[in-house]
């Protein structure tokens, strides 16, 4: 496994039960407690300062989920970087060392796993997060999940020309949010609730100049800057 995965979490199966005792009330946990972890999660860290967290569940059977958290998101953005961290997500599907050009997404869909539905990806502002559904009853196709999680976390490749043809995509993801009126509403309020912080000039989203005119290096800057294994929870 490469050493520049960042943060693992393999699930096997996506099980979610509802809250036990919800309608039971309990003294409210003190600020400096610590929320205890569940004993059935296994947590360990790698020499490389990978952290990875296991946690078995029995439904869907012969099914896992890989999650690559990344704690890189848009506060990290210097001003010619605004956009970028949105943007690094977007260019780990356009072409890896081991997976050039759309063979990542080739090859997923042939495996089952179609991409937004199943295979996904969002980026906040404090964390990017790579959500990676595959099954268990091949091993070669298991093991190979491992591999793109590594291919994405060290070995992005891009290229002048994927990077050029990704800048219209994401001006169009922007308008098409414009056309939504939640978005709207939030891209108007959230400036004055966070004014103050860097969250206030920093939306995920980012800048549209600048998507459409960042020089190529700042795309590679940022990704050799942040996506690192100790950058864990």
């Amino acid at each position: 496994m490469s050493k520049k995965i960042l943060v693992l979490a393999l699930i096997a199966g996506a099980s979610f039960q509802p809250i036990a005792g919800a309608q039971q009330k309990k003294a409210p946990i003190a600020g400096s407690e610590v929320i205890p972890v569940d004993p059935s999660v296994k947590i360990g860290k790698l020499s490389n300062g990978l952290t990875y967290y296991i946690r078995k569940n029995a439904e869907p059977k012969d099914r896992a989920v890989l999650y690559m958290v990344v704690k890189a998101g848009s506060l990290m953005e210097t001003d010619a970087q605004q956009g970028l961290a949105h943007f690094a997500e977007h260019m780990s599907f356009n072409g890896t060392k081991d997976f050039p050009k759309n063979e990542l997404i080739n090859y997923l869909q042939k495996a089952g796993v179609k991409f937004g539905a199943d295979l996904n990806a969002y980026t906040s502002f404090d964390q990017t997060v790579y959500q990676l559904p595959i099954p268990t009853d091949s091993a070669a196709l298991f093991h190979n999940g491992f591999k793109i999680l590594a291919n994405w976390a060290g070995y992005v490749s891009m290229e002048d020309a994927e990077i050029d043809a990704e800048r219209g995509v994401i001006v169009e993801e922007e308008r098409a949010r414009g056309k939504n009126a939640q978005s709207r509403m939030q891209k108007e309020v959230l400036p004055v609730l966070l004014k103050g912080s860097r969250h206030a000039d920093r939306l995920p989203i980012g800048q549209l100049d600048v998507i459409q005119h960042f020089k190529k290096e700042e795309m590679r800057n940022f990704y050799r800057d942040w996506y690192r294994p100790n950058l864990r929870p």
